[in-house]
């Protein structure tokens, strides 16, 4: 992969785990996602069966209304007891400071702490705004994954791999939050692609830190 196609492909990935819209609606119906991710599948040597929750039937309006109401009830809904957060923050200890001494510092479940506060500084480093939803939580895996695809227009490969390390190293909590809860096969198929991703990426950087030959 090229840096261009890496920079596409987290910002498609941002984009799976956004609130869903017409253009995600549209890109389902028209069945653009399948394809797009299965060219690198057949690189990487996966099995294609891990895209099939991208195949949904239906004309644009009845994907985008499940889409929707598959996204409510797995990520917002309060009253669901099996609620996925889709937060950083709420994967780690609140402070990271050891010498900390508020009382919840070390706790869990919570939002804006430490991390949080880490991504707003890179983004502000960049001239990058967070707005709207996202204000209270900067460190959405949307807003992070977002920020990657940024990162690989512009940064070394020494920062997006620091970034990666330092932001991205809790998606195997959030794959056992999914293993849990009731989550539909079209974000099962969304977790396993960006695992898929990071796993190669966090490889191929490795790999070149070394000064061995790039992996696809």
């Amino acid at each position: 992969m090229t840096n261009e196609e890496r920079e596409r492909f987290s910002f498609l990935l941002a984009c799976l785990f956004s609130p869903p819209d017409c253009e995600m609606a549209d890109l389902v119906h028209q069945r653009s996602l399948h394809p797009f991710f299965e060219h690198y599948l057949q690189i990487w040597g996966e099995d294609s069966d891990i895209f099939k929750g991208f195949l949904m039937e239906g004309d644009r309006e009845s994907i985008l209304r499940e889409l929707k109401e598959e996204h409510h009830r797995l990520f917002t809904s309060e009253t669901e007891k099996r609620r996925i957060s889709l937060v950083e923050s709420f994967y780690k200890p609140w402070a990271l400071d050891p010498h900390c001494r508020l009382s919840f510092a070390t706790e869990k479940g919570l939002l804006m702490g430490d991390c949080a506060l880490h991504v707003l500084a890179l983004y502000k480093q960049c001239g990058l705004e967070v707005e709207g939803e996202y204000q209270g939580m900067p460190d959405h895996l949307a807003m992070e994954l977002e920020f990657l695809s940024f990162l690989y227009e512009r940064a070394t490969d020494e920062e997006i791999k620091r970034f990666i390390e330092d932001h991205l190293d809790w998606i195997h909590l959030l794959k056992e939050e999914f293993k849990k809860s009731r989550a539909p096969l079209f974000y099962r198929s969304a977790l396993k692609v960006l695992i898929l991703f990071l796993n190669r990426e966090k490889e191929r950087l490795e790999v070149e830190r070394s000064g061995e030959k790039e992996i696809c």
